[in-house]
């Protein structure tokens, strides 16, 4: 082979390898993106429904530490639901009664309500997470929640403008409550999404007994 067409094999051939590196190079670090903006949605999803639950359980305290006061004072009040509780007694509560109400309220008014607009936005966006085939897979499951919670949050919206705003005797609103005005909100949804980022056990369900009951409580009554 003469020595100019050796060197122009080889020249051609380091040409090669270097498009194919390239564009190895390339489809791996676009891949590495996709998946980290990936990760950053699940974990924006993550927070946002942390952030739910322990809003739920601070609500939770106050709202259990007002009906004690209530039932105190009025035992015929202690066995109504606690939105029908707390509305009958809403002309006469003492001063300390009165602040356990506004702080609850606050909490559906401005930590509730933000945090589920919060959550509709990310559905609303999401083009991956709840088109997953549904099944016994942490994706699969992931794809269940999401749909459960959507259907959740679009009534809980619907309850919330029909029932607070015009309305400043009520604080609360549930919809698997006594009344039964909507789906519960879905339980473990924390645990199955750290499933899907990678940090969930094998169970996802079984990802700790304090959050199992937080959920069980949260789903029992929102």
């Amino acid at each position: 082979m003469p020595e100019w067409l050796g060197a122009a094999v080889v020249g051609a051939v380091v040409a090669a390898l270097g498009y194919v590196g390239k564009a190895i190079a390339e489809s791996t670090g676009a891949a590495m993106a996709a998946r980290r903006v990936r990760q950053s949605r699940l974990a924006e999803l993550l927070a946002l429904i942390r952030a739910g639950d322990a809003a739920f359980v601070a609500q939770q305290a106050v709202r259990d530490k007002l009906r004690t006061a209530i039932a105190s004072r009025d035992p015929a009040l202690s066995e109504l639901p606690y939105d029908q509780m707390f509305s009958s007694a809403f002309k006469s509560f003492s001063p300390g009664e009165q602040e356990l109400f506004d702080v609850m309220r606050a909490y559906t008014v401005f930590t509730f309500k933000p945090l589920n607009d919060a959550l509709l936005a990310w559905l609303a966006a999401d083009t991956e997470f709840r088109i997953s085939p549904a099944g016994d897979s942490a994706r699969g499951r992931l794809a269940d929640f999401l749909a459960d919670l959507e259907a959740h949050l679009l009534l809980w919206r619907a309850k919330y403008n029909a029932w607070i705003p015009d309305h400043p005797e009520r604080a609360l609103v549930y919809l698997a409550d006594e009344s039964k005005h909507g789906t519960p909100f879905p339980r473990h949804g924390a645990a199955l999404v750290r499933a899907v980022l990678g940090r969930g056990t094998s169970s996802p369900i079984e990802s700790g007994a304090q959050q199992t009951r937080r959920a069980r409580s949260r789903s029992a009554s929102l």
